[in-house]
């Protein structure tokens, strides 16, 4: 379990890094055309405010974002009388061109281990950077999203998967998942083992750890070998029945 830890924050560093570096180096030179919308949008995370711009040039549309000071500098944005920025609606339809050095990657507005998670973890079906988060917004931290996400891969399972995962976790109710001797985990330790210790079973089934399994057959080797006993003993009681009805004929 704790191989699988490491594991996992290791690869979220290295996504976060690559993240950052292919930034750098994936930046268009210049960034021009015909203002069709512009958008402000604040980060409920961090409370910065960006601009969103949406250009046509040629009939091809292309959206994208800057800050607050960028849009400012280029007319988008204007202060208002309060000192908030605001829309600068005389500036739709007109041609405006963007320096590619203040274009904020939209990767970069989402939530760097939020977007990472979602990306490692794309090969689960349904899952995506909205459930993630959404998740995390409701008081789950992202180690235990991690770890339910590794878990739900390791399961072959889907979103739905992991939600109930996480939600057996908040509520400490074990009961929607049934291990192979008929039993349920009791807490998020005796899980997180059935899964990573047991075999590979189907969404919503987790197998038992490899420690009961083998108590389960020398349990049932036990018992069966107390049957034969018995069945020994009752063959021996009707041969000595019979031998003393032969003597008595």
């Amino acid at each position: 379990m704790k191989y699988m830890k490491f594991l996992v924050s290791f690869i979220l560093v290295m996504f976060i890094l690559a993240g950052q570096v292919s930034a750098v180096f994936a930046a268009p030179e210049r960034i021009a055309g015909t203002v069709q919308s512009i958008t402000l949008e604040t980060n409920i995370d961090t409370a910065v405010t960006t601009v969103l711009i949406t250009l046509s040039d040629s009939g091809v549309s292309q959206t994208v974002r800057v800050n607050i000071d960028s849009a400012i500098a280029l007319g988008i944005v204007i202060l208002g009388g309060d000192g908030n920025p605001v829309i600068n609606q005389a500036i739709l339809g007109q041609l405006v061109e963007i320096d590619s050095s203040t274009v904020i990657e939209d990767q970069l507005h989402q939530h760097p281990v939020g977007d990472a998670l979602a990306t490692f973890f794309s090969d689960i079906v349904d899952l995506d950077y909205d459930t993630i988060m959404a998740v995390h917004d409701e008081g789950t931290g992202f180690g235990v999203i991690a770890q339910a996400l590794w878990l739900t891969k390791k399961l072959e399972g889907n979103s739905e998967l992991f939600l109930a995962i996480i939600d057996a976790k908040k509520s400490k109710d074990f009961s929607a998942f049934v291990l192979e001797d008929g039993t349920s985990p009791t807490n998020w330790g005796q899980f997180k083992k059935a899964v990573m210790d047991g075999k590979k079973g189907k969404p919503g089934v987790v197998m038992t750890n490899n420690n009961n399994e083998d108590n389960n057959r020398s349990g049932n080797g036990s018992n069966n070998g107390n049957g034969h006993g018995k069945d020994k003993e009752k063959n021996r009681d009707r041969e000595n029945n019979a031998r003393g009805n032969g003597q008595d004929n």
